[in-house]
C-alpha cells in the first residue's frame, strides 16, 4: 500500500506538472506549496518502505528527493528548491537545539576524554589526510592545473576541512528514530557538536589563506574580529534565546511546540543576516537550557512534537541537491577521497579510543557515526563554490559528489552500527517530558 501509494503521488504530480499552463510550474506561491506538500506525503511513505526493508527512514527521505528532484525526474526544478530551502534553516537550528539538548554535562563528563581525542585523532587527523590526498591527487583534478606548489597545498587545505564536515542532522535522526542511548550514541554526539564548531574555523581560516593566494574574488578575507563576532557572538545570542525560551516554557504549558518551530525560523532566518551561525546560536541555547535550567526534558519533547515535517523536507530537499551529474565527471577522484575519509574517521577514532581507555563497543563503532553528511556539508559545499567560481565546474561536481555519496551510503552504516552496538532502544523518556506525539509516533500514525 505505502508503495502503490507512493506511485500514485508521483504520477499525480507529474500530470499536473505536464498540463501546467506555466512550464515547470513556476515558482509562485501556489506552485511551491503543491511542491513542500508533494516532497512531504512522498517522503513519509518513503521513509515507512525503506523501515519495511530495515533502512534508515532518512535515507528513503533523500532517495526520494533524488527521484523526484532536477537531475531525474525533475518533479521538483530547481526554482522550487531554491525556494524551499527555508526548510534547511529552520531544520538545521532545531537540530542543533535537540543536539545542545542532549549535551548534558553531567552524563558526559565521563566520556570527555574520548570525545576530546577522537576529535583530536579522527577529525583533525583525517582533516590533514583529505588535505594530502587532495595535494597529491592533483593529476587527477582538472581544475587544478596550472597551481604551482604553495597554491596547491592551500586549495587542498580547503578541500581537505570541506570533505571531513560530519552530520548532527544524520547523527540526532538515527538516534531519535532507534530511540538509542549508551556510550557510542553519546560520544558519537559529543563528537559532532564539537568538531561542528572546530570545522567551521578551520574552514574560515583555510579559505581566507587560500582566496588571496589563488586570486579569487570570492567572499572578503577573514578577519579576527569578524571570526571572534561569528563564534563568540553566536554563543552569546544562543544564551539569550535559552533565556527567552525557558521564560517561555516556565510561564506557559501549551504552546510549546509551535514557539520552537518560530524560533528556529528566527534563527535561521536573522540570526545569518547579522552574520551569526544558526547552528552555533541554537546549538548554545540548547547547551544553556539542559545544563542550567530545568525545562530541558520538556522542550525535547517540544522539539519531537513539532519537528517530523520540517525534517522530512529538509532530508528530501537535501536529496534533491544532490548532483549526480558530479560522480559522472569526477567519479574517481570522489572515490578516492570516499575511502580515504572513511578509513581516516575508523582508523583515527580507533586509535583515539584506545588511548583514551574507551569500552570495546565505543572503540567498534563510534567511527561509524562520524561518517555521515548532510546540513553542514552542504553549507561548506555551497561555500566553497562561491568563495573559488573561477576554479570550474569540475571543483564543484568534486565537493558535491562526496557530500552526495556519503548522505546516501553512511546513513545505513551508522544505523547498523548503533543496532550492533545494542543501544538501539534503549533510551529513556521521563514521563513528564513525554509529547502528545513523538517523531515516532507522528510517522506511524500517519504511515
Amino acid at each position: 500500500m505505502q508503495l502503490l501509494l507512493l506511485l500514485t503521488l508521483l504520477y499525480l504530480m507529474h500530470a499536473v506538472k505536464t498540463f501546467a499552463p506555466v512550464p515547470g510550474l513556476g515558482t509562485t506561491a501556489p506552485a511551491v506549496t503543491l511542491a513542500a506538500g508533494f516532497l512531504l506525503l512522498c517522503a513519509l511513505f518513503a521513509g515507512n518502505l525503506f523501515k519495511e526493508l530495515h533502512l534508515p527512514r532518512l535515507t528513503g527521505y533523500l532517495a526520494l528527493g533524488v527521484l523526484a528532484g532536477p537531475q531525474l525526474m525533475n518533479l521538483v526544478t530547481e526554482p522550487m528548491l531554491e525556494r524551499l530551502r527555508v526548510f534547511n534553516g529552520v531544520a538545521t537550528a532545531l537540530i542543533a537545539l535537540t543536539a545542545g539538548t542532549e549535551m548534558d554535562f553531567k552524563v558526559l563528563r565521563p566520556l570527555f576524554r574520548g570525545i576530546a581525542w577522537i576529535t583530536l585523532c579522527a577529525v583533525a587527523g583525517t582533516a590533514v589526510l583529505l588535505t594530502a590526498t587532495a595535494y597529491f591527487l592533483h593529476g587527477l583534478l582538472p581544475f587544478t592545473s596550472g597551481l604551482n606548489n604553495l597554491q596547491m597545498l592551500a586549495l587542498a587545505g580547503v578541500l581537505g576541512v570541506t570533505l571531513s564536515s560530519q552530520s548532527p542532522a544524520v547523527v540526532v535522526a538515527l538516534r531519535k528514530e532507534l530511540d538509542a542511548d549508551g556510550p557510542v550514541s553519546r560520544t558519537v554526539l559529543g563528537v559532532v557538536v564539537v568538531s561542528d564548531l572546530l570545522i567551521i574555523v578551520l574552514f574560515a581560516l583555510t579559505s581566507s589563506i587560500a582566496r588571496p593566494m589563488l586570486g579569487s574574488a570570492g567572499a572578503e578575507a577573514l578577519t579576527g574580529g569578524k571570526l571572534a563576532w561569528e563564534i563568540f557572538g553566536s554563543g552569546a545570542a544562543g544564551v539569550l534565546i535559552g533565556i527567552v525560551v525557558s521564560a517561555f516554557l516556565r510561564s506557559f504549558e501549551a504552546g510549546g511546540a509551535l514557539f520552537v518551530v518560530t524560533v528556529g525560523f528566527l534563527v535561521a532566518e536573522v540570526g545569518q543576516r547579522v552574520d551569526f551561525d544558526p547552528l552555533l546560536v541554537a546549538l548554545a541555547s540548547g547547551i544553556f537550557i539542559r545544563n542550567w535550567t530545568r525545562h530541558a526534558d520538556r522542550l525535547h519533547a517540544d522539539i519531537e512534537a513539532a519537528s517530523l515535517p520540517v525534517y522530512m523536507a529538509f532530508f528530501a530537499v537535501a536529496g534533491a541537491t544532490i548532483h549526480l551529474h558530479a560522480l559522472a565527471i569526477v567519479g574517481l577522484p570522489a572515490l578516492v577521497f570516499l575511502l580515504m575519509r572513511a578509513g581516516g574517521f575508523l582508523g583515527g577514532t580507533a586509535l583515539a579510543t584506545r588511548i583514551a581507555g574507551s569500552e570495546a563497543n565505543v572503540r567498534r563503532y563510534a567511527g561509524f557515526g562520524l561518517l555521515p553528511q548532510a546540513g553542514l556539508a552542504l553549507a561548506l559545499a555551497s561555500l566553497f563554490d562561491r568563495s573559488f567560481p573561477h576554479l570550474g565546474a569540475e571543483a564543484s561536481a568534486l565537493v558535491f559528489g562526496v557530500v552526495g555519496l556519503n548522505e546516501m551510503i553512511s546513513p545505513i552504516l551508522y544505523r547498523w552500527a548503533l543496532t550492533r552496538s545494542g543501544e538501539a532502544g534503549k533510551a529513556v523518556v521521563p514521563a513528564e517530558s513525554v509529547a502528545p506525539i513523538s517523531l515516532a509516533e507522528g510517522e506511524a500514525s500517519a504511515g
